[in-house]
């Protein structure tokens, strides 16, 4: 699992790749954790996100709630199409704002 993290208008774009999972939502989990500091509303990227199970949904959970409590907002963006059927069967595609590609992810964030 890789995370990397920009700034870009107040706007945090966390991209991330590999695999999401019970060995890796610990770690991942953590850093995004220290970063959630920045504030402001975020996009996470997911075009290289290989796979995600229910601990790596629990991830997106605790960050959307996060950042509502701190005023932000979150979308994702670019789900890679494994990625997205996870999103669909487990229901999170209606509760999360879940964008084509970075410019609508943007531009749903305004």
């Amino acid at each position: 699992m890789e995370l990397d993290f920009k700034s870009e208008n107040g706007v945090t774009v966390l991209t991330m790749s590999g695999r999401l999972d019970s060995a890796t939502s610990g770690p991942a989990e953590q850093k995004i954790s220290e970063e959630l500091s920045r504030g402001g509303s975020w996009i996470v990227l997911m075009r290289d996100l290989e796979y995600v199970s229910s601990a790596g949904l629990r991830v997106f959970l605790l960050m959307a709630k996060r950042l509502r409590a701190a005023g932000g907002k979150l979308a994702l963006a670019e789900p890679a199409p494994g990625v997205r059927e996870v999103l669909d069967i487990s229901g999170f595609s209606t509760i999360f704002t879940i964008c084509g590609d970075l410019n609508d992810a943007r531009t749903a964030l305004q």
